[in-house]
C-alpha cells in the first residue's frame, strides 16, 4: 500500500518576508538577541556545539 503526502510545492517569494531587506534582517537579528538575553537572564542556558571531523577511509 501506498500512501502520498499533499506538499505545498510553491516557493514563498523573499518580498513576502521582506520588504526592506536590511532593516528587516536588522530587526530580526536584533529581535533574536534580544529573545537570547531575555532566555539567558531567565537562568536558561544555551549548549554550543562543535564541529564533528568527518572520518575518511584509510
Amino acid at each position: 500500500m501506498h500512501m502520498t503526502t499533499l506538499r505545498n510545492t510553491k516557493a514563498v517569494p523573499p518580498t513576502t518576508f521582506y520588504t526592506k531587506p536590511r532593516e528587516d534582517k536588522r530587526s530580526a537579528q536584533q529581535q533574536l538577541q534580544d529573545q537570547i538575553e531575555a532566555f539567558e537572564a531567565s537562568g536558561g542556558r544555551i549548549e554550543k556545539l562543535g564541529n564533528t571531523p568527518l572520518r575518511k577511509n584509510h
